[in-house]
């Protein structure tokens, strides 16, 4: 038992080290290869722990040279925009002024569902009220848009009525909406049902569809 305390105090000053050197950056950010570190660091910690026949340096030499890999990956991403865009990519913009880029969407495996409900989470609620949609390298949402007058306050959310081409037939049923009108308000603009990524009512019953 004392051994096992003591492989595992040593272990946890050696990874509390390693992050501190590693820098906040890392943390904070967690970009894919950060991820990846993190779960080989958490690892290679347990297994000298479990087996107590392992040698305890052979854990701590691991852990030393993953720590010694990231903080050289980390410069010369720092200092190498080219390696920076290998390692951790770039920022992918799903919403243009309005426009959806279905080809980032479908690179990143991004729903309309997914976005709508990143669009929520950031206060905004219309697509029309924001200039840019990004989804940045390390998975976080970010919205660039107008700042809106303090005292406008949306009254309901929008009603989905149709999301990639599909009828959301139960937005319809509970919000007593009628197919008909739905499809009467796509023939009016020259639309069909398939060539719509997003379509939904807004507070004032105003029917909005967005093309892919």
């Amino acid at each position: 038992m004392i051994i096992v305390l003591l492989r595992a105090t040593i272990l946890y000053g050696m990874l509390l080290i390693s992050m501190r050197i590693m820098g906040k950056g890392d943390l904070g950010e967690l970009q894919p290869f950060d991820l990846v570190v993190s779960l080989m660091l958490a690892e290679l910690a347990v297994m000298p722990v479990e087996d107590l026949g392992a040698p305890l340096s052979h854990g701590l030499t691991a852990i030393a040279a993953i720590m010694f890999l990231q903080c050289l990956i980390s410069y010369i991403s720092l200092k190498n925009n080219t390696a920076r865009k290998i390692i951790c990519g770039r920022p992918s913009i799903l919403i243009d002024h309005g426009k959806f880029n279905i080809k980032e969407m479908n690179k990143l495996r991004v729903n309309t569902n997914d976005i709508l409900g990143q669009m929520r989470l950031k206060g905004f609620y219309n697509v029309e009220d924001i200039d840019y949609l990004i989804m940045e390298t390390n998975g976080e949402v970010s919205i660039i848009g107008p700042v809106e007058k303090p005292d406008i306050r949306c009254n309901r959310i929008p009603i989905a009525v149709i999301i990639d081409g599909k009828i959301m037939y139960d937005n319809l049923n509970q919000f007593n909406i009628k197919e008909e009108d739905v499809r009467k308000k796509l023939k009016q603009k020259g639309l069909k049902l398939k060539q719509v990524i997003y379509g939904f009512v807004d507070e004032d019953d105003k029917y909005i569809f967005y093309k892919r």
